[in-house]
């Protein structure tokens, strides 16, 4: 892998790069697992060429929130937030019933679908289980996915003096660890401490669930007051927190993640993109979950553009001050370099930058869905899909191309995928 060279030709390069740029007819030379130059006209003996001609060359997305262990409840929403039975409610009533075998299925399907989707990284909030073998299944899941991802484990799967390495067979470059907190709305300040005491220990990031219909209650004020808030918390959702919560997550250096479409759909409240912005937040972007949202970060894009460019107008019409419009570009970047922001992995992921991890991904311009594209940002943002996505590449390795998933055999994991639905759904 180390010697292996990859010569991408001819593509439209969205590098989100500004000192690289965004061309059109470029180059993308990948040494090993790094990106070593983007430019026109590259020559490179010896390596593999890979024709991007018609398709649009950008950084892989990065989903900064995800429970994994929900992958095989895709489309169940109807269902468990029906007769106003709470999202909550529901995810620890169905996560008692994950075996670790159901959570190694259910982590490996969601994965799947999100390298189909274009997604080369994902934070996999992993609050199922508490045990070992639910934390060493899940691990090995993502192992054998092959995507980078950044693995929030449940502090109960630990003990005292344990690192969560020791659940690899081997040193795995693509995963790393942070601490999944106790949700802040509704856990004792003794269990976030203990929580974020034991990721502060062992210098990793927390992510963290807030704001969740818990309206008035000013979780993160407490946590200011306990000097626990820091630039190491990736807070998701945040629908319900005040303004001055906002601003002691600014303040803190803390980062933000929105679900949008689980957000409005499991009654967390109206996604928080424009008080987000107020506040002077970049926010990455999230799947969640998909048991009421589509697996991809393209529908995550439309909808906190969609839903932005909403408030702005209805600002306007009610003849206040209109805070503006968010563009394209602004959601490929929480989709990407703010995603990479987020997870503190910036330095490695997110644009197309000489030096960089060579997770890249190839989209089809010329689909019926977006041809003929007139502003391939735009293209991006508002009209493609997991058709378009033809090429993926994690750490230069290829886990999709010509439209084909390489990583996975799908027979093994349907068999596995249903065997697990058949198990949780009787459980549940």
């Amino acid at each position: 892998m180390e010697d292996r060279k990859l010569l991408i030709k001819s593509g439209t390069v969205l590098s989100l790069d500004p000192q690289v740029g965004n061309l059109v007819g470029c180059d993308v030379l990948i040494e090993g697992s790094k990106i070593a130059a983007v430019s026109q006209d590259l020559i490179a003996p010896g390596a593999e060429v890979i024709d991007a001609t018609g398709m649009i060359v950008m950084p892989g997305f990065i989903d900064s929130h995800r429970h994994m262990w929900k992958g095989v409840l895709r489309n169940t929403g109807s269902q468990f937030f029906a007769k106003d039975r709470s999202a909550a409610k529901a995810a620890s009533q169905l996560a008692a019933s994950f075996r670790p075998e159901d959570v190694f299925a259910s982590t490996l399907s969601s994965a799947a679908g999100a390298i189909d989707a274009g997604i080369t990284t994902v934070l996999n909030h992993a609050d199922v289980g508490g045990s070992k073998e639910h934390m060493a299944a899940d691990l090995q899941a993502l192992v054998d996915s092959g995507i980078r991802s950044v693995f929030a484990f449940n502090t109960k799967s630990l003990k005292a003096g344990e690192q969560p390495s020791d659940q690899l067979d081997s040193n795995q470059d693509l995963i790393s660890f942070a601490v999944a907190s106790a949700d802040l709305d509704t856990a004792s300040l003794d269990q976030i401490k203990s929580d974020w005491g034991m990721a502060r220990q062992l210098g990793i990031r927390i992510s963290a669930q807030v704001g969740m219909a818990a309206k008035d209650k000013e979780p993160l004020a407490a946590l200011q007051k306990a000097k626990l808030l820091g630039p190491d918390v990736l807070y998701a959702h945040g629908n319900t927190l005040s303004d001055k919560e906002l601003r002691l997550i600014k303040d803190s250096g803390g980062a933000v993640a929105i679900s949008a479409n689980t957000e409005m759909l499991a009654g967390y409240g109206a996604p928080t993109i424009q008080r987000f912005l107020d506040a002077k937040l970049q926010p990455s972007l999230g799947v969640d979950s998909e048991i009421a949202n589509r697996g991809d970060l393209f529908s995550q894009m439309r909808a906190v553009i969609a839903m932005q460019h909403a408030m702005s107008f209805e600002k306007k019409l009610a003849m206040r001050l209109s805070p503006g419009h968010i563009t394209t570009r602004d959601v490929v970047e929480y989709a990407t370099i703010n995603g990479a922001r987020a997870l503190g992995l910036e330095a490695q992921i997110g644009t197309l930058t000489p030096g960089k991890q060579a997770d890249i991904i190839l989209l089809q311009e010329h689909h019926i869905n977006v041809m003929p594209v007139n502003d391939p940002i735009g293209a991006v943002a508002w009209a493609m899909d997991a058709s378009n996505v033809d090429t993926v590449l994690v750490g230069g390795k290829i886990l999709k191309r010509g439209g084909v998933l390489l990583n996975f055999e799908l027979g093994r994991l349907q068999e596995l995928a249903f065997k697990t639905q058949k198990h949780v759904l009787k459980a549940s």
